[in-house]
Formats: structure tokens, C-alpha cells, sequence
């Protein structure tokens, strides 16, 4: 596999666009006194977000209640285990949940809660999905997958014509192959193309590490409700359930930000250069979605303001309902776009026609070619 070739941003206009939105929000949380990170409420939803995870696990292997019950529990379970991935554990690897950086280590490690491990997540989320949004063959969360096709770049093969019906069963087993698989693909595959540049001994150390997670994630969410009394099949069933729903739920929450309609997919030029602004160029590959429903803001962890946050990953999801105004407004003044949807169901729409025009094979005689 070959090494990851550096990519820069270059434009030709000198714009003053990310200076003077980056010098506005400034003293947006210098006149109005408040802190980048996270408040008392933003705390509070985690506490309601970890019990809610953990907490149904627990009452099954007390009371041990009928298969249905359990069901339902698990089904909770999954819910929570979403909500914990967006809400917590995001926030805190990006250093948002709190200026002190040990709360925000304890806190990112949720993760291992969730069955996945930090040094992989900042790999893939942090350096390439955050730098290299939407460039193929950089950003991983549109590289092709068996079955599914994100990139208007990449080969379109016959597994893709249908991805518009089938990517929900796709997205439903994302997260059990992240507990299961994913980290050790990624593992290799980091080291390969040189974005991890630990040595052989400190590499040994992170595996074993990846190991111990899903030892540990394994033993709390299958071994122990089994040794509880709980029949092995009933936890299989409900372990799946909960993967099943936690899984489409997170995928479809990130795919609406970038996979859509909308977005582009700019290619680096012949120098490894991308002809734009990095700031510009997040405005033109990432989408916002239902910014006023406060309800869904709050279960998301503000993930529907994508926008906000890939320009400030480093703010806490509270403010960026504030800070979207002051987005809006000076991007307008310097002409750049600001693309949203005004709902959910419209980005949802756009996502899966996207998927739909993204699935769809060239002409036969090309294919014959």
C-alpha cells in the first residue's frame, strides 16, 4: 500500500474570509463572557446519555426480565449508545468537551464503552476526515465499501446499483464491524501509509491496547450478561439489536453532512494542491441540516451543525447554534456558500439520491471497454 501523499490548500484569492469569521466568533465569546467548552447542561446530557447506555444492561442482568423486556432494553441500549458516540465521546477526542485536557482524555475514552479504539478514531476522524473532507482516497468516510459507493471518482461496480435500497442494511452493521473488525484494518492500513509514524515497539503497545478494548468491551456486553443467567442466545439476539440500531443511526447522522446532493469532491491538481482555501473548501463539501429543531440538536450533540463544526472542532456542540448566524452572515458577505437543509427528511432525501445517482453504471459500451 502506498504512502499517503501530502496535500496542501493553495488559492488564488487571497481571501479574508476564515480571518474575519474566525476574529467574529472570537468576540462573540469574548463580549458575551463564555467559555468555548462545554456548560453544566452539556455535563448533564452526558450523565442522562451513560446511564441511559449502561444502566438497561445492568437491570437485565439483576432481574433478568422476559426476552421482550429485554428486547426493549437492548433496543434503549442502542439509542443511548448513539447518543453517547455524538454527544460525549466526539467532543471530548476533539478537545471541545473541556479546557482541561485529562477530562477530556477520561471522557473520549467512552469510546471504549462503545467498542472502538482513540488512537484509530483520531486517525481517521480527526487528521483525515477533518482535513481531507470529501478528497477520495484521503477522507476514509467516503472511501468504497462492499456494496456501497460514496465517491463520484471511484470505479462504479455492479454491487452499487441498488445501494439506494440496500445501505440501510450497510449502515446497521457499521458499528458491530467497528467493534469487531474495523480497528484492526485501520490498524495496519494507518501504518502502512505512514499516517501513524510510531515506532515498531510503541505500534505493539497500540495493538495490544486495541486488543485489551475489545476484551474488556466484550466481557461487560456479552460475557457478563451471560454469566449472569441471561440464555447466550437472548444476548446475542439483543447485542445485535442494539449494534443494529446504534449503527444506522450514526452512519445516517454523519452521512447527511457530507454525502449529499450538494457537496463536491474536489481532486488534489498534479502537485498535490487543492485550489482553494481550506475554510472555503469545508463550506463547499459539508452540509448543515434541521438547525432550528432543538430536540434533535440536543440528541446529536449538535452534528447537524456540521458546518460550525468543521470549521471549529474545537467548540464545544452547545454554542454552534449561535455561532451558525454569525456562519451564515459573513459567509454571504464574502460570497461563499453556506449549504443547509432546512430538514431532516430533505437531507435525507438528498443523501439517499445521491446514493441513487452515485449507484448507477456507466453506459454498456464503456463497461465493455
Amino acid at each position: 500500500m502506498a504512502l499517503l501523499q501530502p496535500i496542501r490548500f493553495i488559492s488564488k484569492d487571497k481571501t479574508q474570509f476564515y480571518q474575519t469569521l474566525h476574529a467574529r466568533v472570537d468576540s462573540y465569546f469574548k463580549e458575551n463572557n463564555l467559555s468555548k467548552y462545554a456548560n453544566a447542561g452539556i455535563f448533564l446530557k452526558g450523565i442522562i446519555l451513560l446511564t441511559a447506555y449502561l444502566l438497561p444492561l445492568a437491570l437485565m442482568c439483576w432481574f433478568q426480565p422476559s426476552f421482550g423486556w429485554s428486547l426493549a432494553l437492548w433496543a434503549l441500549t442502542g439509542v443511548a449508545m448513539a447518543g453517547v458516540g455524538m454527544s460525549v465521546m466526539h467532543d471530548s477526542i476533539h478537545g471541545a468537551f473541556s479546557a482541561n485536557p485529562r477530562i477530556n482524555e477520561i471522557l473520549g475514552y467512552t469510546l471504549v464503552l462503545l467498542g472502538g479504539a482513540v488512537s484509530n478514531w483520531k486517525y481517521q476522524h480527526n487528521n483525515l476526515h477533518h482535513t481531507f473532507t470529501n478528497i477520495t482516497h484521503y477522507d476514509d468516510d467516503i472511501g468504497d465499501k462492499p456494496g456501497l459507493h460514496l465517491s463520484p471518482h471511484t470505479e462504479v461496480k455492479l454491487s452499487h446499483r441498488y445501494q439506494w435500497l440496500h445501505a440501510i442494511l450497510i449502515y446497521s452493521l457499521t458499528t458491530l464491524y467497528w467493534a469487531t473488525g474495523k480497528d484492526f484494518m485501520q490498524f495496519f492500513r494507518y501504518k502502512n501509509i505512514g499516517l501513524n509514524k510510531n515506532t515498531p515497539a510503541q505500534n505493539r503497545i497500540l495493538l495490544a491496547q486495541i486488543i485489551g478494548v475489545k476484551i474488556i468491551y466484550f466481557s461487560i456486553f456479552i460475557a457478563l450478561p451471560i454469566l449472569s443467567g441471561i440464555p447466550a442466545l437472548e444476548v446475542v439476539a439483543g447485542f445485535l439489536m442494539m449494534h443494529f440500531i446504534c449503527g444506522i443511526i450514526l452512519t445516517i447522522i454523519f452521512q447527511l453532512a457530507h454525502s449529499v446532493e450538494e457537496t463536491t469532491h474536489p481532486l488534489p491538481n498534479e502537485h498535490g494542491i487543492i485550489e482553494n482555501d481550506w475554510a472555503i473548501h469545508q463550506m463547499n463539501t459539508t452540509v448543515n441540516f434541521s438547525r432550528k429543531n432543538r430536540l434533535l440538536s440536543w440528541y446529536v450533540g449538535g452534528l447537524n451543525f456540521q458546518v460550525e463544526h468543521h470549521l471549529f472542532p474545537k467548540i464545544c456542540h452547545v454554542h454552534y447554534p449561535r455561532i451558525s448566524e454569525i456562519v451564515k452572515r459573513t459567509a454571504a458577505e464574502f460570497n461563499v456558500p453556506y449549504l443547509e437543509h432546512k430538514t431532516f427528511g430533505n437531507a435525507l432525501r438528498s443523501h439517499f439520491a445521491l446514493l441513487k445517482n452515485y449507484g448507477k453504471l456507466p453506459p454498456m459500451d464503456e463497461l465493455m471497454g
